[in-house]
């Protein structure tokens, strides 16, 4: 198995108003993404479905995650499995997608998990912050989801995740979407930084909760 490294040229506080619909008018094609993996009922639904419909209206074309699916399929409520969703994403709207993970385990077993849409995932091992560092071209959406959150000592976790979009910042447009997982624990979760140094650049929280969203 090959893994794509760095040395490959890759391609090329405000709150906006919250949407307040239960998702009830929610695009049935999105619904489908989640569906099997994502429970209406999860913590994650609401703002993997938004993200998602802001990618549709942005016509978002290249998307990088930190921090791959580390269990395949095998525990999506626990850790999102996005990797497929976001493999599932380009599979049907196209773009091109890059998932990095320095574990090689994990790159494994998520490359076990995707079937007919592995071929669709440029899945990379590598330091994320030097991989963000190293990107070439522009970032339509960016997930921020690596470096395990510690509830007893908070801070490299979250100052990973401000290193992350410190390297993204560069890459990132007008109408580029963050999003950054495990946000609602204690001592403000992995994105208390990162929120922070957006919000300080302008940028807007579009929707919370378990996941956060922001934007231009």
């Amino acid at each position: 198995m090959t893994f794509w490294t760095v040395n490959f040229l890759l391609v090329a506080a405000a709150v906006l108003p919250l949407r307040a619909e239960a998702l009830s008018s929610c695009d049935p094609c999105i619904s489908s993404i989640l569906e099997g993996k994502i429970p209406c009922t999860d913590q994650r639904y609401r703002t993997f479905h938004l993200m998602f419909e802001l990618l549709k209206t942005r016509h978002a074309n290249i998307i990088v995650e930190t921090g791959t699916a580390r269990e395949g399929s095998a525990w999506c409520v626990g850790d999102g499995c996005s990797t497929l969703l976001f493999a599932e994403w380009v599979k049907r709207n196209g773009g091109v997608f890059f998932s990095v993970d320095i574990d090689q385990n994990a790159l494994k077993k998520a490359e076990s998990a995707l079937g007919d849409t592995k071929n669709l995932v440029h899945l990379v091992w590598n330091d994320s912050v030097d991989f963000l560092t190293k990107f070439h071209g522009t970032i339509d959406c960016l997930y921020l989801d690596s470096f395990d959150f510690d509830f007893d000592n908070p801070t490299p976790s979250q100052e990973h995740h401000l290193k992350e979009i410190q390297a993204a910042y560069p890459h990132l447009t007008n109408d580029s979407v963050v999003i950054i997982d495990d946000c609602d624990l204690p001592h403000g979760g992995k994105g208390k930084l990162a929120i922070e140094f957006l919000l300080q650049k302008g940028w807007k929280i579009y929707a919370q909760g378990y996941q956060v969203i922001l934007v231009r």
